[in-house]
């Protein structure tokens, strides 16, 4: 088996998921690739380069995927969706990306295209990079809450959905969070429809 990148990737983002992002060491991931871990540093100067590499690695595809969209708003849209579903692929996903330094280099090409498509659109080149920002942030904050409640387990939602009979203004907040999708796409909604007001 040759040692290379993208074997050294693909099987820190497998021990990924088995083991989480906090017990995700070079040791372990030199011992499931059964070599020493000195030589992951031929291929990578840091775990935080490793961890930067995993990030990329992880929305590269899902970015890709299908053909690209038309107008600003589906641009918007295709990368929010697109974030959010690479992130929830995999086990402390938004974790990962929150660590890995932004350096979206499989994105330069798509990234010119959509603040091109903004540009296009009206916005200003401070509001395109201000608008690419807000919709990532969303789009990994949303998986990031996603995430974090589904490992607090069945319990702790029971706990809650029964706290809620007692306070009404909850139970709404337990109905959104029974369709998650529902509740993100309602989010992203709303994100645009801001955008659009500004743009007049």
């Amino acid at each position: 088996m040759t040692l290379d990148r993208d074997l050294i990737v693909r099987t820190a983002l497998r021990l990924l998921d088995d083991v989480g992002l906090e017990k995700l060491s070079l040791r372990r991931l030199a011992k499931e690739l059964d070599v020493h871990a000195t030589a992951l540093y031929w291929h990578f100067a840091s775990k935080q380069e490793l961890l930067d590499a995993m990030g990329r690695a992880m929305v590269q595809q899902v970015v890709a995927e299908g053909p690209l969209p038309r107008t600003w708003q589906e641009w918007l849209a295709h990368l929010a969706r697109a974030q959010r579903q690479a992130v929830r692929s995999h086990r402390d996903g938004a974790l990962l990306m929150m660590t890995a330094r932004p350096t979206a280099e499989h994105q330069v090409e798509y990234l010119d295209q959509l603040v091109g498509r903004l540009l296009e659109a009206g916005f200003t080149a401070e509001s395109a990079a201000a608008a690419f920002i807000a919709v990532s942030n969303f789009a990994i904050g949303a998986a990031f809450a996603e995430q974090q409640g589904r490992d607090l387990g069945e319990e702790a939602l029971d706990d809650l959905i029964l706290r809620s009979g007692e306070h009404p203004g909850v139970s709404g907040i337990v109905a959104a969070a029974q369709d998650l999708d529902a509740t993100f796409e309602r989010g992203l909604a709303w994100l645009l429809a801001g955008m659009r007001a500004e743009l007049g």
